[in-house]
């Protein structure tokens, strides 16, 4: 990302309401998902460092992004081990490594999303988690993400099917923002292009007034996710895991017994 977007999102990565809703969000969904006592947490692509102190709460953290700039801003408010990462070559950790991995708004950015998240398997423990968010639905591309540098938006079945060919097995893909979609949805067609301004959008939405109310109606989806699927909404939310070397093993044994 451009280095006025970074400025923008450490000036505001305490108190915007995306970020603070998604923090709560986050630790619901590793709270539920992930029963490991203190774990071994890699933030992939931390950017300035948004989540580090709460996943920190949850077991040890290590953090990692392809901008020195971004690893720059981290290590203002973060005092743990921070690595230079480029997916999917250039990935400086042993096989089987950690416990959870947390990819926040990541997978868009890289050109071979394929190829990456077979390397998360790999550094992944067997029966380890990934959870991941990324920006949904293509007709919702603006300016926003061009200034970001996203190759794509997804959609679910799609990353669904990434997920699996990469080995995962999938514990939960459900759509994020679903309360706020009608707004995000109706904005795309009456703003001009020029509003979609990646700087100018990290500051305008961190008013009181709009923090209060949309931080409200993005984090209660926190309350939803363990039972509903949500249809629609701006983000896709995946929680999946690497399963145990025993389930690797025992897997294609009972697919032979059912052919036969």
């Amino acid at each position: 990302m451009d280095k006025e977007v970074y400025d923008g999102l450490y000036a505001h990565a305490e108190t915007h309401w995306w970020n603070r809703s998604r923090r709560r969000i986050v630790r619901s969904l590793l709270g539920r998902y992930v029963r490991t006592d203190r774990p071994l947490i890699l933030d992939l692509g931390c950017g300035v460092g948004t989540h580090l102190k709460i996943l920190s709460e949850l077991g040890e953290v290590w953090g990692a992004d392809p901008s020195p700039t971004a690893l720059d801003y981290c290590r203002r408010r973060f005092a743990g081990r921070l690595d230079y990462l480029s997916l999917p070559d250039h990935v400086p950790y042993e096989a089987k490594t950690f416990d959870v991995v947390v990819m926040l708004d990541v997978l868009e950015h890289v050109e071979d999303d394929a190829g990456a998240l077979a390397r998360l398997h790999d550094i992944l423990k067997p029966g380890g988690t990934l959870l991941l968010t990324v920006p949904a639905l293509n007709w919702m591309w603006t300016q926003y993400d061009v200034h970001s540098h996203h190759y794509r938006r997804y959609y679910r079945r799609p990353l669904r099917t990434l997920l699996q060919q990469a080995g995962f097995q999938i514990r939960l893909l459900s759509h994020l923002n679903f309360f706020l979609f009608p707004l995000m949805a109706v904005s795309r067609v009456l703003l001009p292009g020029s509003f979609w301004n990646a700087k100018d959008m990290i500051g305008r939405g961190n008013n009181r007034l709009v923090r209060g109310l949309f931080e409200t109606a993005f984090s209660f989806e926190r309350h939803l996710l363990p039972f509903v699927r949500l249809p629609i909404g701006g983000s896709l939310v995946a929680v999946a895991t690497r399963p145990s070397d025993a389930a690797a093993v025992q897997g294609p044994t009972r697919l032979r017994r059912r052919a036969g």
